[in-house]
C-alpha cells in the first residue's frame, strides 16, 4: 500500500511508473544537444543521479561492446525522421547485463523542426531469458531441418499438407502441388492406392505413418521415396498436426533391384531338414534328385551351385513342407518354421 497525502503530481507518478515498469525516460534537446536521464533510467544503468552527466557518448559507453555500434541511433532518427524501436544490452557498473527494449519519438517546434527527442526504455532481461528455450528450439529444429537428406512437411490433423519447410534447399520450383491432397497427384499410380490408404488408416489411427513410393519429378521421371511421418500431440493428447519427411531412396532401391536375387545355401538345407525332421532321402524324394545329390549340396554352406530349376525344386518342397527361408539384408540366411 502508498499513503500519500493531496492529488499524486506528475513527477510522483512517474516514478511510479517507473518502479513498477523497470522503465526509464530519457530525452535529448537537438538544438543543445544536451541529454536527460530521469531516475529510472540511472537505474537502468545501475548509476545514481549526479554521478555522471547525461549524455550520448556516456549511454553508448554502457552498451554491451557486441551489440555497438547500435543498428540506429539519435542522428539515423533526426537524418531520416523515423522512430528508434531497438534491443540491446546494457552492463552495469557490478557488471551485471540487463537486456533493454528502447524505444524514441521526435517532438516537433511550431515551425515544423526537430525540437527532442523523448524516449523511453525498458528492462526486459526477465522476458528475453525466459524465451531463451524457445529460440533455442527454434535454432535446432532449423539445423534439423538442414541436417536432414529430404523434404520436410507438415499436415494438419486430418491429413491435408499445409507446409514444406525446405523446398528451396531441395531444389524444388515451389511447394503448392503438394499442399493439400496434390502430393497424390505426384505418386505412382501403382503405389497410389497404397500409399493414400496406409496414411488414411494413421490419420485416423493417430499412428505413425512409414511408406515407400514413387513421386513424379519436374523432368517428367519418378523417383523413390520413404515418407515418414509422426503426430504432434495436444498437452490433451488430441492430435495438433503431422510432421513428415520424404527421404530420396532411388539410387538404394536401383541397387536392391539389381542385385542378384537370393539363393538357397547349404547350411539353410541342412537346417530346413533339422526343423522338419526329414531324412536325406526324404528331401530328395520331395525334390526328384537322388540322395547324392542332396549330400553333396549340403557340404555347401554358401549358395548353391545348381541350376535355377533345381534351385526352384529346393525351395518349393521346403516351402510346402512349412519350412520358412530367410534372406536378410544384414547377417546370414536363415530358416524357421511357417
Amino acid at each position: 500500500m502508498i499513503q500519500f497525502e493531496g492529488n499524486l503530481g506528475a513527477p510522483d507518478t512517474f516514478r511510479f511508473l517507473e518502479e513498477k515498469l523497470a522503465a526509464g525516460i530519457w530525452n535529448y534537446n537537438v538544438s543543445t544537444r544536451q541529454m536527460h536521464w530521469s531516475r529510472g533510467f540511472h537505474e537502468l544503468l545501475g548509476l545514481n543521479p549526479g554521478t555522471v552527466a547525461p549524455s550520448i557518448d556516456e549511454f553508448n559507453r554502457r552498451v554491451h561492446p557486441d551489440d555497438r555500434p547500435l543498428r540506429r541511433d539519435v542522428g539515423d532518427m533526426l537524418r531520416d525522421g523515423l522512430p528508434l524501436d531497438r534491443e540491446f544490452r546494457v552492463v552495469k557498473p557490478n557488471g551485471r547485463l540487463r537486456w533493454v527494449h528502447d524505444q524514441a519519438e521526435i517532438l516537433l517546434n511550431e515551425v515544423g523542426e526537430p525540437a527532442k527527442i523523448l524516449g523511453v526504455t525498458l528492462d526486459i532481461t526477465r522476458n528475453y531469458e525466459s524465451l531463451q528455450p524457445l529460440r533455442a528450439g527454434v535454432e535446432r529444429y532449423d539445423a534439423l531441418i538442414r541436417a536432414i537428406d529430404g523434404l520436410v512437411w507438415t499436415a494438419n490433423s486430418d491429413g491435408r499438407i499445409t507446409s514444406l519447410q525446405n523446398w528451396k534447399t531441395r531444389g524444388l520450383s515451389g511447394p503448392l502441388l503438394f499442399y493439400g491432397h496434390g502430393w497424390v497427384d505426384l505418386l505412382h499410380e501403382e503405389e497410389r492406392d497404397t500409399a493414400l490408404g496406409n496414411w488414411s488408416v494413421s490419420v485416423e489411427a493417430g499412428r505413425p505413418y512409414k511408406v515407400e513410393h514413387r513421386l513424379l519429378q519436374p523432368d517428367g521421371a519418378y523417383r523413390w521415396f520413404r515418407c515418414s511421418a509422426v503426430p504432434v500431440l495436444t498437452p490433451e493428447g488430441s492430435i495438433q498436426e503431422w510432421m513428415g519427411t520424404s527421404t530420396d531412396i532411388h539410387d538404394q532401391k536401383l541397387l536392391d533391384f539389381s542385385a542378384a536375387p537370393p539363393r538357397l545355401t547349404g547350411a539353410q538345407m541342412r537346417a530346413a531338414r533339422g526343423i522338419l525332421n526329414w531324412s536325406v532321402r526324404q528331401l530328395a524324394d520331395r525334390a526328384a534328385v537322388s540322395p547324392g545329390v542332396v549330400r553333396r549340396l549340403e557340404e555347401y554352406d554358401g549358395a548353391l551351385p545348381v541350376s535355377d530349376e533345381s534351385l526352384e525344386a529346393f525351395r518349393k518342397a521346403l516351402l510346402d513342407a512349412g519350412v520358412e527361408l530367410l534372406f536378410p539384408r544384414i547377417g546370414k540366411p536363415g530358416v524357421r518354421p511357417r
